[in-house]
Formats: C-alpha cells, structure tokens, sequence
C-alpha cells in the first residue's frame, strides 16, 4: 500500500506540474490570435514558460500565489481561490449528492421490476442524458425561464448569482447533475441486474430472507466498485461541465472565475485555478482508488 500512495502521489505531482506549465504556456500564446505579427516560436514560448512557472512555484512553495488588481483593491490570489473554491465544491457536492441519490435508486428499481415499459424509456432518457451536452441542457433552461416569465410575469427561481438556497441553487444544480444522473442511472441498472442472476442471490432468496435484506447485506457490496467506478466518472462530468454552469448563471466559483481571469489575462491566477481543479479530481481518483482495495481484496493484489 505504500509503494502504490508513493507512486500515485509521484504522479499527481507530476500531472499538477504539467497543468500548471501549460497554464502558462496557453497564456503566452493567446496573444497570437489577435497580435499583427504573431510569435509561433514554440521552443522560446515553452523557455518562458518554463522560467514562468519555476518562479510561480517559487512563490506559491512561499505561501505567495500573487494578487490581483479590484476597483476595491488588491486581492490575495489565495483569498480567491478559497472562495471560489468554496463556492464550486458546496455546488458540486449537492449536484452530486442528487445525482447519486436518485441515480442508484432508479438503477436500482428497473432492475428489480423486470418491465420492458418502465425498463426501455428509462434507458433511453439515461443515453439522452449522457449525450446532451451541459451548455444546451442550461440554454433550454434559461429559455423556459424566460418564456415563464413572459407568461406570468414574474421568475420561478434566480437564474443567477450565489445563494445557498433552493431558488439560486436549482437551476445550476439540475444541468450539473443531469449527466452524472443518467450515467449513474445506467450504471446502477446495469450491476444490479447482473448481481440480483448471481446464485447467492438466489440461496439468500431461499434461504427465507426479504428482498430489501438481501440487495442490502448481500448486495451492495458486490457492486460497490462499478458503483464507485461511476461516481468516478460522474465527478469527471461535473467538473468538466463546472466553468459553463457558472458561467450560464453566474456562480462565482473555479470556472467563472478561471473564464474571467483567462479574459483579463491573469495567467497566476489562471494557474492556481487550474492546479486546484486538476488536483482535486486526481485526489478523487486517489481515493477511489484506496477504497477498491478496501473493498475488493483481490485488487491489493494488482500493483
């Protein structure tokens, strides 16, 4: 176990080293879509680069990330990226936390109902989800929205802004769940179908106990890691999805806020954003990754 953390950790820092020069490399290089003569030599841009981000790990290892320029005033990069930080996990964990709710429980209900009429459309709405990508899923959103509001005068929920609340939170938290939902969905449905045809299911069966104790004791634990598995995925959805789910309602988090510094051109900030947010999934994975030998020993075996 602690070979396999050493080398993990070993890439994970590897991985945030490389998104953080490319961080800097991709902000050295925008100013060639609109410069008259523009500058395509690549070995100078990743030399500068590279001296780049030698001198923002200098200063981040120093506790200093930089700061940026407000009409209100200077602002530590940190102060930013706490909140922002904040802000996004408190968003992604809800979205989440429905997702994998509704998501197991709907899996789990097609595959003990056996019906083709509850079964199929419940399929097809899940191979819907997985394919509508987030910015159409918020841009019908905010479309019924607006034609709401021309029809009664006046909104259902914010459609902008930060409120932990059911009325800012809604519409941001539907269009990030509804890919991880439907993937969850799938997944869930289809290791609870394979597990309830296994044959301890059945000797459970027989062996007197209720339905709810067998999925329950026998059950869930077999299909934890394709569940894990999913979850694992559906983080990766969510965070992909994250910049333009703020963006489309204006949720001051990692994604907005990384969109707004890309535009000003705060490559320091643009860094420190995109380390945080790469870092993060990589620590996900990490942790799923120390759950499945948890859970399965035969995968302790495989180093």
């Amino acid at each position: 176990m602690l070979r396999f953390l050493s080398q993990r950790l070993s890439f994970i820092a590897l991985v945030v080293l490389l998104i953080i020069f490319s961080a800097h490399l991709g902000m050295r290089m925008i100013p060639n879509s609109v410069a008259r003569q523009p500058n395509f030599d690549l070995i100078h841009q990743i030399k500068q680069s590279w001296q780049d981000t030698t001198d923002y790990l200098s200063g981040a290892a120093a506790g200093d990330f930089g700061y940026i320029q407000l009409q209100s005033g200077p602002v530590t990069i940190r102060t930013i990226l706490v909140e922002a930080y904040r802000n996004s996990m408190g968003l992604l964990l809800v979205a989440l936390t429905v997702a994998i709710a509704i998501g197991l429980g709907l899996g789990a209900f097609a595959a003990q109902t056996k019906r083709k009429v509850v079964v199929l459309p419940l399929l097809l709405l899940t191979i819907l989800g997985i394919s509508t990508p987030s910015f159409f899923a918020g841009l019908l959103l905010r479309q019924g929205e607006l034609l709401y509001v021309r029809e009664f005068g006046h909104p259902l929920v914010s459609m902008a802004g930060l409120g932990w609340d059911f009325e800012h939170m809604l519409m941001p938290v539907l269009v990030l769940s509804a890919r991880p939902l439907a993937y969850l969905t799938r997944a869930a449905y289809i290791a609870f179908d394979r597990i309830l045809g296994e044959d301890y299911i059945r000797t459970a069966y027989a062996k007197g106990l209720t339905k709810n104790r067998t999925i329950t004791v026998h059950g869930l634990r077999n299909i934890a890691i394709p569940v894990l598995t999913a979850i694992g995925v559906s983080i990766r959805f969510s965070l992909g999805s994250l910049p333009i789910v703020e963006f489309l309602f204006v949720w001051p988090g990692m994604g907005l806020r990384m969109l707004e510094a890309i535009n000003s051109r705060n490559t320091s900030l643009v860094a420190t954003l995109a380390a945080a947010i790469g870092l993060t999934f990589l620590l996900v994975n990490l942790l799923l990754d120390v759950s499945y030998r948890f859970i399965d020993p035969r995968v302790r075996e495989v180093q």
